[in-house]
């Protein structure tokens, strides 16, 4: 595994080594790629293409791979190992110095090729050599109200130690901090426009305690008429906001109803999170196409691809 593919990100070009022609024309001398340069993805299930074109030198690059689950996203909490992609038949970098400036999407992602801009040079990379996909979060929210920093209830620096009803999730994802089906966007405020109320006054705030009016019943048991309007799964409507006296006042803030039914059954977490996948190429050569010259890559940093992966369900343990 490329582990420092996964630790930082790489220097832009290590080391090009050009093998000139006969009449001693450069072609290429630099790339002008590097770890902050912002790709685009395209492609079928199957067929997928990373590209860029930088307009102002009219460089066209694009790496063409086989990857079936490959979206930029994943699933989980932790990033996966990077990506490794062999270069071969199938797996290509091909690079381009173009005549005129193009839209990278009409050049690269249309099932017939534009034939406009033409090619003044290009090359494509021989068989050896990888690129390493790595996929990280950069940046993630529950929505519940609560602004991240302020879910580090240990106050270690760490957010993802915090998980105050041990379901897996850590708080600053979690949009039901405390597991009792009542959102914690709906619990950081009451009827008086209060933040962060504590209706039993037990020092735990509604948003973190089970059981919100203290009466010993767990707020989700409150939910008497969760089983009466089942989904098309024969599943209950989990709420327990809408099971009210006649003034309104929700069972599981009413300390004098204490009537239950057992419910072990969550809210989905619903989530939006936002990845960036950065891509490292080593030990890549590149051949010109009707021509005799090579371009050797020890290392290059193509650029990021970033994408975002909304109403997405994160399962508790």
């Amino acid at each position: 595994m490329y582990h420092s593919v996964k630790k930082t990100y790489l220097l832009a070009l290590i080391a090009i080594m050009i093998i000139a022609c006969d009449d001693g024309d450069i072609v290429v001398s630099n790339f002008n790629f590097d770890q902050d340069t912002a790709l685009e993805l395209c492609g079928d299930d199957d067929d997928k293409v990373l590209y860029t074109i930088d307009n102002e030198t009219k460089e066209a690059i694009s790496l063409r791979f086989i990857d079936q689950e490959f979206d930029g996203t994943f699933e989980g909490l932790n990033p996966p190992e990077a990506i490794s992609i062999d270069l071969g038949v199938n797996n290509k970098l091909n690079y381009r110095i173009l005549n005129a400036s193009a839209n990278g999407t009409q050049y690269f992602c249309q099932e017939i090729p534009a034939s406009y801009p033409t090619v003044n040079q290009e090359f494509i990379s021989t068989t050896g050599g990888s690129a390493f996909l790595s996929i990280n979060v950069i940046d993630q929210d529950d929505g519940d109200g609560i602004p991240a920093n302020q879910e580090d209830l240990n106050d270690n620096g760490n957010l993802f130690d915090d998980d105050s009803d041990d379901d897996g999730i850590p708080n600053f994802i979690d949009m039901d901090d405390d597991n009792d089906n009542v959102p914690t966007s709906v619990e950081i405020i009451n009827n008086d426009g209060d933040s962060l109320p504590d209706t039993d006054g037990d020092g735990t705030p509604d948003y973190l305690d089970p059981d919100d009016d203290g009466d010993g019943v767990l707020t989700r048991y409150e939910d008497l008429n969760a089983f009466d309007n089942l989904d098309d799964d024969g599943n209950p409507t989990l709420n327990p906001q809408d099971d009210t006296n006649p003034d309104g006042l929700p069972n599981y803030l009413n300390s004098q109803v204490t009537e239950f039914i057992e419910i072990n059954q969550f809210r989905e977490n619903v989530i939006s999170r936002d990845f960036r996948t950065q891509v490292v190429l080593t030990n890549v050569t590149l051949e010109q196409l009707n021509g005799e010259q090579l371009i050797t890559l020890e290392e290059l940093n193509l650029g990021f691809y970033d994408t975002t992966s909304t109403d997405e369900v994160i399962p508790m343990d």
